[in-house]
């Protein structure tokens, strides 16, 4: 059996996101939305984004 890639690893946490709402268990929504959040940030991170102020993201300008 082979070892779950990224992209499962993803699918399966977006499945407990939606299948935790669906059965009001929060503990378990929570944490998936923490890792969601957490992953996207790493995302944006790895695009060479810095975080600003409240949810906004912006490339950063290289001082001449």
């Amino acid at each position: 059996m082979r070892s779950p890639s990224e992209r499962d690893q993803r699918e399966a946490k977006l499945d407990t996101l939606i299948k935790s709402f669906m059965r009001d268990d929060m503990p378990a929504f929570r944490n998936a939305c923490e890792w969601l959040r957490d992953y996207a940030d790493e995302d944006k991170r790895g695009r060479g984004l810095v975080h600003g102020s409240g949810s906004y993201w912006y490339t950063p300008r290289h001082k001449r």
